[in-house]
Parts: C-alpha cells; structure tokens; sequence
C-alpha cells in the first residue's frame, strides 16, 4: 500500500500523526520511491509551479556557497530561514512538496522529518521565550535552479532537521544532514513518537560494545556535535577532521566480528535517510574494506546514553557520524539528542570544498 505522507504540522493538526515511532529494533527497511535527479527535478518544478510569484522568488537561491552553507538546527527566531514555510502552503501544495520528497528522501528520512515537527509541536505551548518553536516553520529552499542535468540542491531546513541533497554535482551527496529531537519520546493522541529510536538504538548498542576498549575513549567533554552548523550557517566549511590513528577511537579493523556489524548497522541508520538513488551509491562508498579498515569509533561518557555528554562518533576515511546526548532545553531534568552525518568529500556535492 502507498501511504500518502503529510507534512507533521498539518497531520497534527488534523489528528492525522504519520510517524510510526519505530524502534531501533524495527528490521522493516528504508524503501524509496523512485528518486534521482530526474523525478527530483521535475517533482520540484511541479512544486514551483503551483506556488504564488512570491513564493517563487524565497524558494529558488542562487547556486552559491553562502547560499548552499546557509542552515543551522536552531529555532528560527535564533536563525532566521530562507525559502517557503512549510506551515504556509495550501492543500495542493502539501501534496507538491510531498511528491518531492519521496523523490529525495527514503520513506525513514520522511518519518524522521514528521516525527521532529511533531516534536515541536510539543514544545510550541513551552515558548515562552518566543523562539520559534512550531511544526510550521520548516523551510523549502532551492539552491540552484531544478535542472535534470545541471547541479543544483534540496534543502529541508528548521529546529532540530536540516536536510541538504544534492543534484548532479560532482559526487552524490545528501549532507550534510543534521537531525535532532526534543523530547524523545512523546505521544500524539494514541500515537507514541520516538522519532530518533532507530539512530540511538544502534549507537547505543554499538558504544556498549566497544566501551571496554580503552582505544575507544575519547578524550574531553562533549556538549554538542563538534561539526555542526551557528545561527550565520555552516560558517567553519570546508570542515577540518582528525587525521592519523591517535585520539580518533578504536579502529575498525581491530574490533570483533559482532562488533563491526554493529559499525555498519548504525552507518545506515544515516546513509538510508535519502532516497535509494543517493544512499546506495554513498553506502557502497563508505562501506568498502578499504574504507572500513580506515574507520574509527569513540565514544565519551554514558554508553547506554542516559546521560548528558554522552557522544559516540563514526570516523571514517569519508562517513562522519556525531550523537551527542544533551539536556533538554524546555525541562533540564530530561536529555534530548543532537547528530550529524557529514561527508568529508561530498558535502554540497562536493561543489564547495575551496
């Protein structure tokens, strides 16, 4: 059966939730609907085109590194957003922005996308302070016109999700790619919501399984992913990482069978966010026995991820994966999650590396 998937903020608010709240123990695969820069092209020039001459002019940006680099995961009055606010579209352009979607996203990427505004839908009662939280302000923008063969970026930005997929750029790519939650864990109705339950599931699993490592301690205190984005943008890019073997974890090569699996296991829980088309290619990439002997896992604090300062890492010679535990910020007694899945080679495409 094809579900037909809406937006969180308008599915709240017809009682019609859609994320499924999975758990991490969930084995249902990411499905894609057909994708690629084709479908993704001409579902965006559907979209544009059921929107008014205003919407229009935010939606599409010149295809440029300041406009490329310009996303952050805080509220919008904190780090004001360009392109079309997701709340502000009518029915028929609900329906628009969700056939583009399934062009670029996997079915997870979408769940996760709902489930994070749900999440804010939570805390719109909590305020106070007047910064924006609200499952309507997500943001649509183009970087670059849509174009099948000329390259060109999707970008799904606001609190706590920032979606960044390239088209036609040198190399395939769908990062960087933040995501984050605040609460965890919430019902809707009868609905309980879990939306980040599969990612911290598998870093849990996989931080319990090499914290007896003393190689996979990671020295100093973590309060937030150390390569994510400010309220002026990804401003630090082209990112710097860790090189060599030391202060990097516990390689790879020297884990146990078992536990490179869960490596990988949680690689996915990334990699599958995007369409097939792109998380495919990028996983075959990542995943090679060259790539993977050059890998490393760290990990800091609490294993099990009870704990503010938690963090674990995936370091490797492309793949960048941060979770970092940190306390809520609506209720300090509660934690809530930051990640980052970045690519050393392939962020933007790999368009705006200099």
């Amino acid at each position: 059966m094809t579900k037909t998937w809406l937006p969180a903020a308008l599915a709240v608010a017809t009682g019609l939730a859609l994320a499924t709240g999975a758990r991490a123990e969930d084995p249902q695969p990411c499905s894609s609907a057909p994708g690629g820069a084709g479908p993704a092209a001409g579902a965006a020039k559907t979209f544009l085109e059921s929107l008014g001459p205003l919407q229009r002019t935010v939606t599409v940006r010149s295809y440029s590194k300041p406009a490329a680099t310009r996303w952050s995961n805080l509220p919008i009055v904190l780090a004001p957003r360009v392109g079309v606010r997701l709340g502000d579209l009518t029915p028929a352009q609900t329906t628009a922005v969700n056939a583009l979607l399934a062009t670029a996203l996997s079915h997870c990427g979408i769940e996760l996308l709902d489930g994070i505004r749900a999440a804010d839908g939570m805390l719109k009662p909590l305020d106070n302070r007047g910064i924006g939280w609200d499952p309507a302000n997500y943001f649509i923008t183009f970087i670059g016109e849509p174009s099948a063969d000329k390259p060109w970026s999707l970008k799904v930005d606001g609190h706590h999700v920032a979606y960044n997929i390239t088209f036609n750029a040198a190399r395939v790519s769908a990062t960087p790619l933040f995501d984050g939650v605040e609460p965890v864990e919430f019902k809707v109705g009868d609905r309980t919501y879990e939306p980040l339950a599969p990612q911290a599931g598998a870093m849990r699993a996989l931080a319990t399984a090499v914290a007896g490592s003393p190689a996979a301690k990671l020295e100093g205190e973590f309060r937030d992913v150390t390569r994510g984005s400010t309220p002026d943008g990804d401003t630090n890019f082209p990112i710097s990482y860790p090189t060599g073997k030391a202060g990097r974890g516990v390689s790879y090569a020297a884990l146990t069978p078992a536990q490179q699996a869960l490596v990988r296991a949680a690689m996915t829980r990334w990699v599958d966010l995007p369409n097939g088309a792109i998380s495919r290619p990028l996983m075959a990439e990542y995943a090679t026995a060259a790539a993977m002997a050059e890998t490393y896992v760290g990990v800091a604090g609490s294993p099990d991820l009870a704990k503010p300062g938690s963090y674990v890492r995936i370091d490797g010679p492309r793949i960048w994966i941060e979770f970092i535990v940190q306390p809520a910020v609506a209720d300090p007694a509660k934690v809530h999650y930051h990640t980052i899945w970045r690519d050393k080679l392939a962020d933007y495409g790999g368009a705006f590396a200099h």
